[in-house]
């Protein structure tokens, strides 16, 4: 009774053993001409993020595509040989996208390079190598551009971004160029200021216009002008009671 428990016991421990080992993901290997690869896959399908990279898996291949993508998802851990076995990349994907730290080895299994990834955009420390191991340049990203100092050891030269542009610090002035370009621009200020100034607000320029308006009128010639009006008592025709009173036509005269 006793060496079955003891039987029933070990079975159960070699299976949560197994659980505990078995990846959730089907592990899938690949080669092509170059190399070969290990990777995992998902079958989830999450909303696309503009400006990234996604790689995925469909009909024995790795494609990649910005913004998209049209097979399973790579996910988790990913390993890219040569063929001579010798680890080229490795790296891990969440839903397609880089994160973490990637890198990257020449044939002779000498570190190439070194990145880091956020939810699919280079951001923080890279290093690059020479075949010999020497670090020969080194730099930082922030959100897939390069930012602050980049050194490059090889040609000895440092090169400053800001925001994937070359930024370029202002020249230190002296005492005395400082002194013209403030008087340059309190000159500056002035004349704006008075400028502003002879601008005549709303009102100004309503009377303004009236102004010229009767000014124009006045200027008009003669013939422009109106007739001056003819004496009322010259033009109107007599009235009720001068017409009563005025002499009446003899009637003999006409007979």
């Amino acid at each position: 009774m006793k060496t079955k428990f003891l039987s029933f016991a070990g079975y159960i421990i070699v299976a949560v053993v197994l659980v505990s080992f078995t990846d959730p993901f089907t592990i899938k290997r690949i080669t092509d001409k170059e190399f070969k690869y290990e990777f995992y896959t998902t079958k989830k399908q999450p909303k696309t993020k503009t400006g990234r990279q996604y790689f995925w898996f469909r009909g024995g291949a790795i494609h990649n595509a910005q913004s998209g993508f049209a097979g399973e998802l790579l996910h988790d851990k990913f390993i890219k040989m040569y063929l001579s076995n010798q680890i080229a990349e490795q790296g891990i994907f969440d839903n397609g996208l880089k994160t973490g730290l990637w890198k990257n080895w020449y044939p002779d299994g000498t570190l190439q390079s070194e990145q880091y990834w956020n939810d699919g955009l280079k951001d923080g420390e890279w290093h690059a190598y020479d075949q010999s191991g020497a670090l020969i340049e080194k730099g930082r990203f922030k959100n897939d551009l390069k930012d602050n100092r980049w050194i490059n050891y090889q040609k000895k030269d440092t090169v400053v971004y800001e925001n994937g542009a070359v930024f370029v610090k202002k020249p230190k002035l002296s005492k005395e160029e400082k002194a013209a370009l403030k008087s340059q621009k309190k000159a500056a200020d002035a004349k704006k200021s008075i400028d502003t100034n002879k601008k005549p607000n709303f009102f100004g320029r309503l009377f303004s216009k009236k102004n010229a308006e009767k000014t124009a009128k006045d200027k008009q010639p003669d013939s422009d002008k109106p007739a001056k009006s003819i004496d009322k008592k010259a033009t109107d025709k007599p009235d009720f009671f001068q017409r009563l009173f005025s002499k009446k036509p003899d009637k003999s005269a006409t007979q």
